[in-house]
């Protein structure tokens, strides 16, 4: 029996672990820039009565939370007097978004930080004493990925915890004599992973399985089947309504779905091309689990079939590795070499906590060496997760080079024509929005689609003192860039289009005035990038124009690498 004090420790090391967790993911969260991927617009357009997304690549759920929080930043706001009612509100999101982005990053960081306490929670009911479990927190913790992606307010978190906390909730069902009631709340929690991306399938699927597999052995195949068909029912009722938006536009959905496919799927690659590229990533100190906790997540099932083992429910255990190693393998097979930072996030999340509590239980099963051998390993893969958190989080306070960059234009080429490959923190002249809107009806009348209506708030009406004629380099949605796009079988969308041959012919843009040129990540573009079209453009820009000026990368995480300015009035 636990008594009141033993409950407090638990709950004040619980709050530790939120607490520590939370500053890691929300400090440098105004890291100079937006993130494509971040989808604040159709948040924002929740709180205007539109519930069907502009985009439908991802379940709309996390807009309407975002848009939640956005109540509260107006509550926020009334309070403080940054605005005094609706339309101030309304008006400071088209002068400035960055309270709107902050206040999603921030909800993205109370989400991702959530990871630590269910750790604990987790490693508890196994059976690991509060200091072991509040070490196992504490990985979850310090976790770069997870620290990196709640940086950006994307669904890819919210899936991640939410596959979590379906795991962590099997360990309890399976001991509990309230099954009814944790059915339903892994139904919930099961919602909450498809409602935050329609990929919770690959992770839950054969988590599912496991779980059947486990509730079979234990209870009866009768038992097993009446729980996940609770379970699923509490789905079935829940992910409509979280998601209204998707049945208002069903077809809307599944044309986005075909495109999600184009943009994820690698048919050109081989089986198993993408395996390798896995192997690295789950080994990656950065983007991975690094090679400790790769290798102790690699050998978990043979300590959890011995005799030595100490945790309980072993079988729930090795069950839930084996259901994450296929669900791993599956996504690496299925992708093939396109194989992005946030992809195997819930994953990784997931191989964290096993490979972390399987080094604290052995870590209080041995004694002499092998405990000291053990410890060590345990501070080096800690000590390597903090390292690689202590990088992300110098990256987010790092000075963007854009803003040098800037003041140099203005310094140097105030009246040039300036194409860039990232955003500049500088207002662009009405003449300069007008060319992008343009260039985007142009392409959309290719493929006799329309452009959406553009916010009369977004239009340039007179140009800012320090305005620079500046548009955006015309890439396409990431998964669109390659060649293989361009014959893909797809419904093209507004902005879902591949990369188009004329807007990457150097000639093309020179011809229209424009001599300046920003590259961001010169080598990949010209060397690595999967659309020729890009890479002959890019070779073409070295060998017709000087290099102005070069900076170094520092945010290469949140997509800033190298800087290369070219003046090309000699082209």
């Amino acid at each position: 029996m636990v008594n009141f004090g033993q409950k407090a420790a638990q709950a004040g090391l619980c709050l530790l672990l939120f607490a520590v967790a939370l500053f890691l993911r929300a400090y440098g969260a105004d890291y100079g820039f937006f993130n494509g991927d971040e989808r604040i617009n159709d948040a924002a357009r929740v709180l205007a009565g539109q519930i069907v997304p502009g985009q439908h690549f991802y379940p709309p759920f996390f807009n309407y939370l975002n848009a939640s929080v956005f109540v509260g930043l107006f509550g926020y706001g009334i309070l403080t007097d940054m605005w005094s009612n609706t339309q101030d509100f309304r008006a400071a999101y088209f002068t400035d978004p960055t309270p709107f982005y902050l206040a999603a990053r921030y909800l993205t960081a109370v989400i991702g930080a959530l990871a630590g306490p269910v750790f604990f929670l987790a490693a508890r009911r196994v059976g690991l004493g509060t200091v072991h479990a509040g070490l196992v927190g504490a990985f979850a913790v310090v976790f770069p990925l997870g620290v990196f992606m709640a940086h950006i307010a994307k669904s890819d978190t919210g899936l991640a915890v939410a596959c979590l906390a379906v795991a962590a909730a099997f360990l309890v069902r399976i001991d509990t004599d309230s099954k009814m009631r944790w059915n339903v709340i892994i139904g919930v929690l099961v919602a909450l992973a498809f409602g935050f991306k329609q990929s919770a399938l690959l992770v839950l699927a054969p988590l599912a399985v496991a779980m059947i597999v486990v509730l079979s052995r234990r209870e009866g195949l009768s038992s097993a089947i009446k729980s996940c068909g609770v379970s699923l029912l509490v789905l079935l009722v829940l992910w409509p309504i979280m998601n209204i938006g998707i049945l208002l536009d069903l077809d809307g959905f599944l044309t986005f779905q075909r495109i999600q496919t184009v943009m994820s799927v690698r048919e050109e690659d081989g089986f198993g091309a993408g395996f390798p590229v896995t192997i690295r990533l789950f080994g990656d100190m950065l983007l991975g689990l690094n090679p400790v906790l790769f290798a102790m997540a690699l050998v978990s099932p043979v300590w959890l079939l011995s005799k030595s083992c100490g945790l309980l429910h072993r079988d729930a255990l090795l069950a839930i590795w084996a259901a994450n190693a296929v669900s791993s393998a599956m996504i690496s097979f299925l992708v093939g070499t396109r194989q992005p930072e946030h992809l195997f996030l819930p994953n990784l999340l997931i191989f964290v906590f096993l490979a972390a509590l399987v080094l604290m239980d052995l870590l209080r099963q041995y004694v002499g060496l092998p405990k000291f051998v053990i410890a060590a390993a345990s501070v080096i893969g800690f000590g390597l997760m903090a390292g690689g958190t202590g990088v992300v989080i110098k990256q987010a306070v790092a000075t963007p080079s854009a803003v040098d960059l800037a003041a140099y234009l203005h310094e140097t080429h105030p009246d040039a024509r300036i194409q860039t490959g990232l955003t500049l923190p500088v207002p662009q002249t009405k003449e300069a929005q007008q060319h992008e809107f343009d260039r985007l009806d142009r392409v959309a009348a290719r493929y006799g689609i329309e452009m959406p209506d553009v916010a009369p708030e977004r239009l340039i009406t007179e140009n800012a003192e320090d305005a620079l004629f500046w548009v955006n380099v015309p890439f396409p949605m990431s998964g669109l860039e390659g060649d293989d796009a361009l014959t893909a079988d797809f419904h093209v969308q507004p902005y879902a289009w591949p990369a188009q041959e004329e807007e990457w012919r150097l000639d093309t843009w020179l011809n229209d005035g424009f001599r300046i040129f920003i590259v961001n990540h010169l080598d990949y573009l010209k060397t690595k990038s999967r659309s020729s079209f890009v890479r002959q453009f890019h070779t073409e820009l070295v060998a017709r124009c000087a290099v102005d000026r070069v900076y170094e990368q520092r945010k290469p995480l949140f997509l800033e690498w190298d800087v290369t300015v070219f003046d090309c009035s000699g082209a």
